[in-house]
């Protein structure tokens, strides 16, 4: 037993050690930078930081139980756990690499159990910790696909448990599905088609075994107590999923766009260290989003060692992996068959079946990262091939050597080797493979980030009053978006701006979209643009109220983000944060301004109180049908039902001027209700040419006041049309 744990703890340190290596300058720099390729990483330390401060305002326990009531205790709170034990950079990194040697040690076990050969087995470790499938979602921080290392150890004790019945293999092989489900829900779904992949080859291979009262006895203890924890774990998004306003579902069109190239297993990833420019006219022929779409290379020689695997006796599990290595790889395809990036004419793949039949698989946006599962079948077949290899070089040994030789091995029975019974020749063989494979996968350097930032926000979060901050370009810019996911969760305000990331939420950002000067801050200078689309449909940009504005919405600062605003020059982009610094300067009323390498930032005035009103476009109603830009501005085309927000920000009732002006192309009756009670009801003659509306309205209330256009035919039904013909077209709104 002492000689068996001293192996695995060679094997762990085996992997280790080639984890510094081969994530060099990672180690290097593991105080004080993360490893990344960009944005997603952010996310997910941004994400682990707001669950910090959960922890510390609630303390472990409270805490806890406040994340696992938001179905929020997964791997990035296991994140969290580490930031708080050993800071923000060093947790972040031991779990890096962690996801590297456990991918290996796992591996290594299940190879070994069904190759009985060590070396082999430890090259199946290799392959599956360090492939470029592995390296490139550790990188990119695909947060499940990083954390693949359960599932090795549950494909182990999975196979374990249909050889033996035991209580020991059920437990783990459990144990090991809850870790997956832990580490993501995504990932549990990959698993599940895994398994059925396992139970239909073992109704070919060992029909008897589901003839035994004992398997249906764990067959049904499992499935209730992990239905159980999987529906405590997974209920949000079980609501979000069976619920009208379904966001998770990204539509047909993003499962065909994440999917695998079926040549992308030949093509080395851009982040090769020797030749990242081999393949590449190939590469670009199916590149849809950052590298994801390429990563998926398995290496040519790790192709013929799995191929290499039938070359001696084809025993049935070796099939099983074949089926597991091909079927998740035609999986990752999607639903339509991409070849060399071309979908015409649209080929229907296997997924499309899981797709429209499996539950919740239509919610599974990066189909691609199926492959998975066929990077790990890949490695296990390897290892066969690797000991076919070495069998054919194995030295004769007369019988008297060979007892020489397990004298040996008894004798050192305490210092176990991992290459006993094996000689020279296969030890040259051993390493000439295991090179071979890291030079095919090779990745180093990696990219690191410092996450440097600015100490405005640790300022910020040493303030304890309750106000919202505005940052720019938030809305506009992905990689900004994400990095202020870690600023959030240091300055610990309340942000006005935002992102959706995977899944885009109808309607969450129509505040932000719709409200003068906070769109202009939000959207327009960032794309360049502070001119017209702030106004919309409204008369007046409201910039001599912009303090009051964003006083009533109790926005204390507004923040320039130089990095997020300066551009792409490679593409034409101009850099906007000098104008956007000027607009601040000239426009806002600040009563402190702050400025260093990262950001600028405009405390605003709080002298201007809030007590104008303004009309905002309301981005949510579904009755604006067109809109274009003509000389005197933007015009709207209105069916019955078109709205505006009108803001009252003074905290008395007011009354006021509402001004419009209609177009129509026929007769119609157009009625102006406020809150759902009429102010302008009239039936309009003129055609082709402008009617200028003014309503005076009383009692408008504080706060926010819904305006409801309803158009009308002679014989008072709704209009309800996108022609433009049909409907009235509305300008130039306002409120005095």
């Amino acid at each position: 037993m002492t000689s068996f744990k001293n192996e695995k703890f060679r094997v762990i340190v085996f992997y280790a050690i080639l984890t510094v290596v081969l994530t060099w300058p990672f180690v290097w720099h593991f105080f004080s930078s993360v490893p990344s390729l960009g944005s997603d990483t952010m996310q997910v330390i941004g994400v682990a930081g707001e669950r910090v401060n959960v922890l510390k305002d609630n303390g472990f326990f409270k805490g806890t139980f406040e994340l696992l009531k938001r179905s929020e205790f997964n791997i990035v709170t296991l994140y969290a756990y580490f930031e708080i034990i050993f800071g923000r950079i060093i947790g972040y990194n031991l779990l890096f690499f962690a996801s590297f040697v456990l991918s290996g040690f796992g591996m290594y076990l299940l190879a070994f159990y069904f190759t009985k050969n060590k070396p082999a087995s430890l090259i199946a470790g290799i392959i599956f910790a360090f492939s470029p499938f592995h390296v490139h979602n550790s990188l990119s921080t695909n947060v499940g696909t990083m954390h693949q290392e359960w599932l090795p150890f549950f494909a182990l004790y999975l196979f374990k448990l249909f050889d033996d019945l035991r209580a020991k293999n059920f437990v783990l092989a459990g144990l090991f599905l809850a870790l997956i489900a832990f580490t993501e829900h995504q990932l549990l779904a990959f698993t599940l088609v895994f398994v059925l992949f396992f139970l239909v080859y073992k109704i070919f291979t060992r029909p008897k075994i589901f003839l035994k009262g004992k398997f249906w006895l764990y067959a049904a203890v499992g499935t209730a107590v992990l239905s159980v924890v999987f529906l405590f774990m997974f209920r949000s998004l079980f609501e979000i999923a069976f619920s009208q306003n379904n966001y998770l579902d990204p539509g047909f069109k993003a499962a065909v766009k994440y999917s695998n190239d079926t040549l992308s297993i030949f093509v080395p990833p851009n982040f090769h260290s020797f030749w990242p420019n081999a393949f590449s006219k190939l590469r670009e022929t199916f590149a849809r989003r950052a590298d994801s779409t390429y990563s998926a290379y398995v290496g040519f020689l790790i192709l013929v060692l799995s191929a290499a695997a039938f070359f001696r006796e084809r025993i049935s599990k070796k099939w099983f992996w074949l089926a597991v290595a091909l079927g998740f790889y035609i999986l990752s395809l999607g639903p339509h068959l991409h070849y060399m990036g071309e979908l015409d004419p649209p080929v229907k793949m296997p997924y499309l079946l899981a797709y429209n039949y499996l539950p919740f698989f239509n919610n599974i946006r990066t189909v691609g990262r199926l492959f998975v599962f066929s990077m790990m079948a890949f490695s296990v077949l390897a290892a066969w091939g690797v000991a076919y290899a070495m069998s054919k070089v194995k030295s004769q040994k007369s019988k008297a050597a060979a007892d020489e030789d397990e004298l040996k091995n008894q004798e050192n029975n305490n210092r176990i080797s991992l290459f006993e019974d094996i000689d020279q020749k296969q030890k040259i063989i051993f390493f000439i493979i295991s090179i071979i494979i890291i030079l095919e996968f090779l990745a180093v350097p990696l990219k690191t980030n410092l996450l440097l930032h600015s100490s405005f926000y640790e300022k910020l979060g040493q303030d304890k009053e309750n106000y919202s901050i505005l940052e720019v370009p938030g809305n506009t810019d992905y990689d900004f978006a994400s990095r202020d996911l870690v600023w959030k969760s240091i300055h610990r305000k309340n942000t006005i701006n935002g992102h959706d990331f995977a899944r885009v939420i109808e309607d969450k950002y129509t505040f932000q979209r719709g409200t003068p000067i906070i769109r202009t801050l939000l959207y327009d200078i960032p794309e360049g643009d502070e001119k017209q689309n702030d106004r919309d449909i409204m008369k007046d940009s409201y910039y001599k109220i912009s303090n009051e504005i964003l006083n009533y919405y109790n926005i204390r600062f507004v923040i320039l983000d130089k990095e997020g605003l300066k551009g792409k020059p490679e593409k034409g982009d101009a850099d906007q944060f000098y104008g956007a610094r000027a607009y601040a300067q000239n426009v806002l009323k600040c009563a402190n301004e702050y400025e260093d390498e990262y950001l600028y930032a405009c405390e605003i005035d709080r002298a201007a109180a809030p007590r104008h009103m303004f009309v905002a476009m309301d981005y949510s109603n579904k009755h604006w049908v067109g809109k274009d830009k003509g000389k005197d501005g933007i015009r709207r085309w209105a069916e019955s039902g078109a709205g505006v927000k009108l803001v009252n920000m003074s905290p008395e009732a007011q009354a006021g001027k509402f001004n419009f002006k209609v177009k129509l192309y026929k007769p119609v009756r157009v009625k102006a209700l406020l809150n759902g009670a009429p102010v302008f009801d009239k039936y309009i003659t003129q055609i082709s040419e402008k009617t200028y509306v003014s309503v005076n309205i009383s009692g408008i209330k504080p706060e926010e006041n819904e305006v409801i256009f309803e158009v009308r035919a002679a014989d008072g039904s709704e209009i309800r049309s996108e022609k433009k013909s049909d409907v009235v077209t509305i300008y130039d709104v306002e409120v005095e």
